[in-house]
């Protein structure tokens, strides 16, 4: 996914990955058409990272696929 919304400004620009089997999401920070950076966010805190979006409210939106037996969702995610 990448982000171009207006509620994260220092997320503008910069793209962002679900891992299923890393359980996690990855930020690439770009610079124009290089890749500056890139940095784990929610190692191993969500479980699998299905699916990524951002929302037209621009907040950013992700599913997992914990209920499937592969993955152990936090008990706030249970429901």
């Amino acid at each position: 996914m990448f982000y171009n919304g207006d509620k994260f400004p220092v997320l503008k620009g910069n793209l962002f990955f679900g891992c299923l089997g890393g359980t996690r999401i990855i930020r690439v920070i770009l610079d124009g058409r290089k890749v500056v950076s890139q940095e784990n966010l929610f190692e191993n805190v969500y479980g699998r990272i299905r699916e990524m979006e951002q929302g037209p409210d621009g907040y950013i939106y992700f599913s997992t696929s914990n209920r499937d037996g592969r993955g152990t969702p936090p008990p706030t995610m249970i429901g």
